[in-house]
């Protein structure tokens, strides 16, 4: 889809509507637009793919345009101070958090409550709640954490010992703080494990982009021989460690906030707004993986025209989106 700067006012809908309409839903909550060109059937908000700014696609008679938002406000006339051009600007903080929006969604909940908009499955609740109690067991215990690996910790927090000594753990922290009732340090324990799961959720995700690393140093490995390749493979694999890094950077640091048990417990309002400020973060820069990460599931780290085609289309991704200052001279023949 082209994406069009207009000057001018594009030609009306084809489908005849008032100027304003009555807003669909509570604009407190929702996109509830009135202007009718927000009644167009199909249209929507996005990040532009080669801008990265949001845009409106919308089909205006034969013309598909997509307007940045600057240009929607001024050709429809929607000032700041209208309360569609209000909502506008809520569009732009909320392709933050999802991908696309159309006139009538609900507004992230990020936004209006700093809740997640979206869910998470039982296991990574589980997995949450197992990282701070075997986090406790192995405070009360002097020792340091004993594992990272989610399936492991879910083993420990089950072993009869290390529930002994996490019961140790709550005990002494909720003498030291002086929460006063037995169950207090529990229930904080509880809600920052609630928000923990959004975080242990999308380290299932981050995994996905990991294993598309290693899929590309396998094919590094596969295409040795092949030299005109293999030098743009190895390319392939520098760019995109850098975010792969920064995927691992952001969740040994949450790691490392919620390991210090005895300040999670005393200031649990704190480290939950941490907690939803990282996982805001990482669910932002997953975004526009999710596309090439379902490509990549499909693929088999063998040597074919499938692992080759997508290697060109990974290519053009990391070099887009995270572009290594170099001397580089690419070979645009094969890649």
């Amino acid at each position: 889809m082209a994406e069009v700067a207009q000057t001018q006012a594009p030609a009306a809908p084809d489908e005849p509507a008032p100027a304003e309409a009555k807003p669909r839903g509570d604009r407190s909550t929702h996109f509830a637009f009135a202007h009718r060109i927000f009644g167009v059937k199909g249209a929507h908000f996005a990040l532009s793919e080669a801008t990265e700014e949001p845009v409106y696609h919308v089909n205006l008679g034969e013309l598909k345009a997509a307007l940045t938002l600057p240009t929607l406000a001024r050709e429809f006339d929607l000032r700041s101070d209208t309360e569609d051009g209000k909502l506008l600007a809520v569009v732009e903080k909320s392709l933050r958090y999802v991908k696309t929006i159309r006139p009538g969604d609900s507004i992230p909940r990020e936004l209006l409550d700093g809740t997640s908009s979206w869910t998470v499955e039982p296991l990574h609740r589980e997995t949450a709640l197992a990282r701070l109690v075997v986090g406790i067991a192995a405070w009360a215990s002097e020792e340091e954490p004993w594992t990272s690996d989610p399936h492991r910790l879910r083993k420990l927090a089950a072993d009869s010992e290390i529930r002994a000594k996490a019961d140790e753990g709550f005990a002494r922290i909720t003498e030291r703080l002086k929460l006063g009732r037995p169950e207090a340090a529990r229930e904080r324990v509880e809600d920052i494990a609630r928000e923990l799961a959004y975080v242990e959720a999308l380290r299932d995700r981050v995994g996905k982009v990991q294993s598309i690393e290693r899929k590309i140093t396998d094919a590094v490995k596969i295409y040795r021989n092949d030299r005109s390749f293999l030098a743009d493979l190895q390319r392939i694999q520098a760019l995109i460690r850098s975010p792969v890094a920064e995927f691992e950077e952001i969740l040994d640091v949450v790691d490392g906030q919620g390991r210090d048990v005895v300040a999670a417990i005393r200031q649990p309002a704190h480290l939950i707004d941490f907690v939803r400020t990282m996982r805001d973060d990482i669910n932002q820069k997953l975004l526009k993986w999710d596309e090439m990460i379902d490509r990549w599931e499909k693929i088999a780290a063998e040597r074919g025209a499938a692992i080759e085609l997508e290697l060109k289309q990974t290519y053009r991704f990391v070099a887009r989106h995270f572009p290594l200052r170099s001397e580089w001279s690419l070979n645009r023949k094969k890649l």
